[in-house]
């Protein structure tokens, strides 16, 4: 899956892509600051898991913090890189791989990217490594779609605006698996429709075995939060949990 996701993006799609979920990634980050703001947290530096196209990152460099990112697709990678120049950006083998120096605050990984993990193996490698790589009293934020939600999920979307028109397709997959397809058309300077897409395969498991996983990596508190990151206790009827993991 890493090979094909690293190969598959262009940058008509890292385009495409941060024009139609960049609102998702600003309101996070904004939700992200005001929970350390209120918990009365004082963070110097951050890392973004499988970045996208670095908007996340960029309101927390906004804010301060020392960021850095990394991204299994080459072309996301070069798309960052040329937007935000004072973010450091890495190019990563695998997802749940970190090739970053260094230690940090606050770890990350966005947007269901977690489900893209299709082995829970792989899971427990990605939290023991962000473990690892965080400070003392650090936070692991991440979010995942659950069981309720990609357990039968079939669905066809369909967007329009003058700039591009975008079309999802989602398929319910062999055992715990479901199939998205993003279609991007992205008119050009020529008032052209230019075609990119990319194909995604997403693995969902029980909440109790990620929350148990978190803690045999070494979390000493779990937060089950809401997209505003406010504490949840009906995490069970969600279709997307953040997770606010502490060191």
């Amino acid at each position: 899956m890493e090979q094909y996701v690293a190969n598959s993006f262009d940058k008509n799609y890292a385009a495409a892509w941060s024009a139609d979920q960049g609102g998702f990634s600003y309101q996070l980050a904004q939700n992200l600051l005001n929970y350390l703001s209120r918990n009365k947290i004082v963070a110097k530096s951050c890392l973004d898991i499988c970045c996208g196209t670095g908007e996340f990152l960029s309101y927390f460099a906004k804010a301060g913090l020392a960021c850095a990112g990394t991204e299994v697709a080459k072309s996301m990678v070069e798309y960052s890189l040329a937007k935000y120049p004072n973010i450091a950006f890495t190019l990563a083998n695998k997802i749940n791989d970190i090739p970053v120096k260094g230690k940090f605050d606050i770890i990350t990984c966005n947007h269901d990217v977690i489900n893209m993990l299709e082995r829970f193996s792989e899971w427990e490698a990605m939290f023991k490594e962000v473990h690892s790589t965080l400070n003392k009293n650090g936070i692991f934020m991440f979010d995942f779609y659950t069981k309720k939600k990609l357990e039968n999920w079939n669905e066809v979307v369909y967007e329009s605006s003058e700039a591009m028109d975008h079309v999802r397709s989602i398929k319910k997959g062999m055992d715990n698996k479901c199939v998205i397809e993003e279609i991007y058309y992205v008119k050009n300077k020529e008032d052209l429709y230019n075609k990119t897409f990319d194909i995604m395969v997403e693995s969902y498991f029980e909440n109790e075995q990620i929350f148990d996983a978190l803690k045999k990596a070494g979390f000493k508190t779990i937060e089950i939060c809401d997209f505003s990151l406010e504490k949840t206790s009906n995490y069970n009827d969600r279709n997307r949990i953040h997770i606010i993991a502490k060191k």
